[in-house]
């Protein structure tokens, strides 16, 4: 008697490359939304980096143009704008007693001469802010330029613009002016325009604003 034939279980070519492409979409189906999740984490992170570093510049210059301190019995502010290659940047120097103290033997809110800056960074392709505090006994304005630290970087834009009592907008401002609403005054309120670089959508930079009202007797 012949035994009958033993059936083989198994799959066949056409089977195996079925399920060879259902688990290929499965898994582009789940890398692309893996993806994008790490794409939406890495911006959001960006954007937060950006927003704290604007929030802290910011407030930083609120609290030194806050505490301008008169010299001699007038004010010394001296803005206007910087030139860096086709872009232009506005800059800023004033007396105040807002200096920083980072040695031990250094005291906080002494009188200094405060300025800020951008600078091209090193790469050549992005630009940084920049403040330097000269604590002394009375203005050096020429020491303003030495020194200094990165407060904020990845700077597009700075704009500064300055308002008398009248509320008359100014771009540039001089205390040794010998311009009646300006030569030993501190403007009335100073306005700051700031954005910074979004890689992911250069065309839609991070920006911020803010004004400043200086408690200054004029």
């Amino acid at each position: 008697m012949i035994a009958p034939p033993v059936k083989k279980n198994g799959f066949t070519l056409l089977e195996i490359l079925i399920a060879v492409f259902i688990l290929g979409v499965v898994l582009s189906t789940v890398y692309a939304a893996y993806s994008s999740t790490l794409t939406t984490i890495k911006e959001m992170g960006d954007a937060s980096r950006s927003y704290k570093m604007a929030r802290i510049t910011l407030d930083r210059i609120m609290r030194d143009l806050s505490s301008l301190q008169p010299y001699a019995g007038a004010f010394v502010l001296h803005a206007g704008d910087d030139t860096i290659g086709s872009r232009r940047f506005s800059s800023l120097s004033f007396w105040s007693a807002a200096h920083l103290a980072f040695g031990e033997t250094e005291i906080s809110g002494y009188p200094a001469s405060i300025a800020y800056f951008v600078l091209e960074d090193p790469d050549g392709k992005s630009f940084s802010l920049w403040r330097s505090d000269v604590p002394d006994v009375k203005p050096w304005p020429g020491k303003m330029a030495g020194g200094g630290m990165i407060i904020c970087q990845n700077i597009q834009t700075l704009n500064l613009k300055y308002y008398d009592e009248s509320g008359r907008e100014n771009d540039r401002w001089d205390t040794s002016s010998l311009s009646a609403q300006q030569k030993g005054k501190a403007p009335a309120v100073v306005q700051v325009e700031l954005s910074l670089v979004n890689a992911r959508e250069p065309e839609k930079p991070f920006k911020f604003m803010t004004r400043i009202f200086l408690p200054v007797e004029k």
